[in-house]
Protein backbone atom coordinates (compact mmCIF):
# COMPACT_ATOMS: atom_id res chain seq x y z
CA UNK A 1 0.00 0.00 0.00
CA UNK A 2 1.60 3.61 -1.06
CA UNK A 3 1.68 6.12 1.06
CA UNK A 4 1.66 9.77 0.38
CA UNK A 5 4.76 11.89 1.39
CA UNK A 6 5.06 15.18 4.06
CA UNK A 7 7.69 16.28 3.15
CA UNK A 8 7.93 20.13 1.46
CA UNK A 9 9.57 19.52 -1.92
CA UNK A 10 8.65 15.86 -2.22
CA UNK A 11 5.20 14.89 -1.87
CA UNK A 12 5.33 11.55 -3.63
CA UNK A 13 3.78 8.77 -3.30
CA UNK A 14 5.82 5.51 -1.57
CA UNK A 15 5.91 2.00 -0.48
CA UNK A 16 6.87 1.71 2.81
CA UNK A 17 8.82 -1.44 1.78
CA UNK A 18 10.60 0.55 -0.27
CA UNK A 19 11.35 3.72 2.09
CA UNK A 20 15.42 4.13 3.30
CA UNK A 21 17.69 6.68 3.88
CA UNK A 22 18.15 7.69 0.21
CA UNK A 23 14.76 7.64 -0.82
CA UNK A 24 13.49 11.38 -0.50
CA UNK A 25 14.44 14.23 -1.87
CA UNK A 26 13.33 17.34 0.00
CA UNK A 27 13.26 20.69 1.55
CA UNK A 28 13.81 20.28 5.42
CA UNK A 29 13.12 24.15 6.06
CA UNK A 30 9.90 26.50 5.48
CA UNK A 31 8.49 28.11 1.88
CA UNK A 32 9.35 31.50 1.75
CA UNK A 33 6.89 33.97 0.52
CA UNK A 34 8.14 37.76 1.45
CA UNK A 35 7.04 40.39 -1.04
CA UNK A 36 7.66 39.01 -4.15
CA UNK A 37 10.39 36.67 -3.76
CA UNK A 38 10.22 33.64 -3.23
CA UNK A 39 12.51 30.80 -2.22
CA UNK A 40 13.18 27.98 1.03
CA UNK A 41 14.26 28.47 4.25
CA UNK A 42 17.05 25.46 4.29
CA UNK A 43 18.44 27.03 0.54
CA UNK A 44 20.59 30.13 -0.28
CA UNK A 45 18.64 30.69 -3.11
CA UNK A 46 15.89 33.05 -3.65
CA UNK A 47 13.26 33.78 -6.75
CA UNK A 48 10.64 35.94 -8.26
CA UNK A 49 8.60 33.30 -10.34
CA UNK A 50 6.15 30.83 -9.10
CA UNK A 51 7.21 28.05 -11.80
CA UNK A 52 11.10 29.20 -11.12
CA UNK A 53 10.07 28.42 -7.05
CA UNK A 54 8.75 25.43 -8.00
CA UNK A 55 11.58 24.35 -10.07
CA UNK A 56 14.60 24.63 -7.31
CA UNK A 57 15.92 21.59 -6.52
CA UNK A 58 15.13 20.13 -2.96
CA UNK A 59 18.79 20.01 -0.79
CA UNK A 60 18.33 17.61 1.44
CA UNK A 61 17.95 13.32 1.36
CA UNK A 62 16.54 11.25 3.96
CA UNK A 63 13.51 8.79 4.33
CA UNK A 64 9.85 9.41 3.14
CA UNK A 65 7.40 10.34 6.05
CA UNK A 66 3.47 10.46 6.54
CA UNK A 67 4.27 12.93 9.51
CA UNK A 68 3.08 16.44 8.84
CA UNK A 69 5.58 19.34 10.34
CA UNK A 70 4.28 21.39 12.07
CA UNK A 71 7.25 23.28 13.30
CA UNK A 72 7.37 26.87 12.83
CA UNK A 73 3.93 27.06 11.20
CA UNK A 74 3.55 26.34 7.26
CA UNK A 75 5.52 29.19 6.09
CA UNK A 76 7.77 31.98 6.76
CA UNK A 77 6.33 34.55 8.05
CA UNK A 78 7.28 37.84 6.64
CA UNK A 79 7.32 40.63 8.73
CA UNK A 80 6.40 42.69 6.13
CA UNK A 81 2.47 42.61 6.66
CA UNK A 82 3.08 43.08 10.59
CA UNK A 83 5.37 46.54 9.94
CA UNK A 84 2.76 47.79 7.49
CA UNK A 85 0.04 47.32 10.62
CA UNK A 86 2.57 48.79 12.80
CA UNK A 87 2.57 51.78 10.59
CA UNK A 88 -1.42 51.88 9.81
CA UNK A 89 -1.81 51.60 13.74
CA UNK A 90 0.35 54.53 14.39
CA UNK A 91 -0.84 57.05 11.46
CA UNK A 92 -4.25 56.47 13.38
CA UNK A 93 -3.33 57.57 16.61
CA UNK A 94 -1.44 60.53 15.07
CA UNK A 95 -3.19 63.93 13.98
CA UNK A 96 -4.52 63.63 10.69
CA UNK A 97 -2.34 64.96 7.75
CA UNK A 98 -3.45 66.74 4.62
CA UNK A 99 -3.48 64.77 1.64
CA UNK A 100 -2.15 65.85 -1.59
CA UNK A 101 -3.61 64.54 -4.60
CA UNK A 102 -1.61 63.01 -7.20
CA UNK A 103 -2.97 65.18 -9.97
CA UNK A 104 -2.04 68.39 -7.91
CA UNK A 105 1.55 67.12 -7.04
CA UNK A 106 2.00 66.19 -10.73
CA UNK A 107 1.19 70.24 -11.65
CA UNK A 108 3.41 71.46 -9.22
CA UNK A 109 6.41 68.92 -10.60
CA UNK A 110 5.56 70.05 -14.18
CA UNK A 111 6.09 73.86 -12.76
CA UNK A 112 9.16 73.76 -11.14
CA UNK A 113 10.89 71.49 -13.76
CA UNK A 114 9.27 73.73 -16.38
CA UNK A 115 10.60 77.41 -14.34
CA UNK A 116 14.10 75.63 -13.89
CA UNK A 117 14.60 75.18 -17.83
CA UNK A 118 13.39 78.70 -18.33
CA UNK A 119 16.29 79.80 -15.41
CA UNK A 120 18.86 77.89 -17.04
CA UNK A 121 18.30 78.81 -20.55
CA UNK A 122 18.22 82.69 -19.74
CA UNK A 123 21.97 82.01 -18.19
CA UNK A 124 22.80 79.98 -21.12
CA UNK A 125 21.89 81.79 -24.03
CA UNK A 126 23.89 84.79 -25.05
CA UNK A 127 22.84 87.04 -27.93
CA UNK A 128 25.41 86.53 -31.18
CA UNK A 129 26.98 89.80 -31.92
CA UNK A 130 28.58 90.36 -34.71
CA UNK A 131 32.39 92.47 -35.23
CA UNK A 132 30.70 95.41 -36.26
CA UNK A 133 28.59 95.57 -32.67
CA UNK A 134 25.05 94.32 -34.71
CA UNK A 135 22.99 91.42 -34.40
CA UNK A 136 22.82 89.02 -36.58
CA UNK A 137 19.12 87.61 -37.71
CA UNK A 138 18.34 84.21 -38.03
CA UNK A 139 13.99 84.11 -39.97
CA UNK A 140 14.70 82.42 -42.70
CA UNK A 141 14.71 84.85 -45.90
CA UNK A 142 16.24 87.56 -43.84
CA UNK A 143 19.54 86.76 -42.03
CA UNK A 144 20.83 90.42 -42.25
CA UNK A 145 22.84 92.15 -39.67
CA UNK A 146 20.67 94.90 -37.72
CA UNK A 147 21.37 97.12 -35.23
CA UNK A 148 19.13 96.50 -31.99
CA UNK A 149 18.67 99.88 -31.27
CA UNK A 150 16.50 101.20 -34.12
CA UNK A 151 13.55 99.83 -34.95
CA UNK A 152 13.99 97.89 -38.02
CA UNK A 153 11.16 95.88 -39.73
CA UNK A 154 12.30 91.94 -40.79
CA UNK A 155 11.13 90.96 -43.96
CA UNK A 156 11.05 86.98 -43.86
CA UNK A 157 9.92 83.42 -44.88
CA UNK A 158 7.75 82.09 -41.98
CA UNK A 159 7.43 78.21 -43.69
CA UNK A 160 10.25 76.39 -44.64
CA UNK A 161 12.21 75.73 -47.65
CA UNK A 162 11.60 72.57 -50.05
CA UNK A 163 13.49 70.96 -52.22
CA UNK A 164 10.88 67.92 -54.43
CA UNK A 165 12.63 66.51 -57.82
CA UNK A 166 14.14 69.54 -59.41
CA UNK A 167 11.37 72.12 -57.82
CA UNK A 168 12.73 74.55 -55.09
CA UNK A 169 9.76 76.45 -53.30
CA UNK A 170 9.05 78.08 -49.73
CA UNK A 171 5.69 76.73 -48.11
CA UNK A 172 4.43 79.72 -47.20
CA UNK A 173 4.74 81.05 -51.10
CA UNK A 174 3.15 79.48 -53.90
CA UNK A 175 6.13 80.83 -56.31
CA UNK A 176 8.34 77.55 -57.47
CA UNK A 177 11.54 78.02 -59.36
CA UNK A 178 13.91 75.13 -61.02
CA UNK A 179 16.65 77.12 -60.68
CA UNK A 180 18.92 78.12 -57.44
CA UNK A 181 19.86 81.57 -58.36
CA UNK A 182 15.89 82.58 -58.84
CA UNK A 183 14.86 80.31 -55.53
CA UNK A 184 16.92 82.48 -53.18
CA UNK A 185 15.49 85.78 -55.32
CA UNK A 186 11.75 84.83 -54.02
CA UNK A 187 10.52 87.56 -51.82
CA UNK A 188 10.04 87.28 -48.83
CA UNK A 189 6.02 87.23 -47.87
CA UNK A 190 5.81 88.08 -44.39
CA UNK A 191 6.78 91.56 -42.39
CA UNK A 192 7.57 91.43 -38.40
CA UNK A 193 10.72 91.98 -36.05
CA UNK A 194 13.93 90.50 -36.07
CA UNK A 195 14.89 87.43 -34.17
CA UNK A 196 18.52 87.89 -33.06
CA UNK A 197 20.84 84.67 -33.53
CA UNK A 198 21.69 83.19 -29.84
CA UNK A 199 24.84 80.94 -28.97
Amino acid sequence: METKCKRNGCKKAYNQNENNDQACKHHPGKPIFSDLKKGWTCCNKIVYDWDEFMKIEPCAVGKHTNVEDTEGGEFYQSKTVQNAQKGIDNFADSAPQPVRKIDDYNREEAEKKKLLEQQQAQVQKQIFVTPTGKYKCTNKGCLKEYDPKENTECFYHPGEPCFHDLKKFWTCCKVEKYDWDEFMKIPTCAKGSHTPKVI
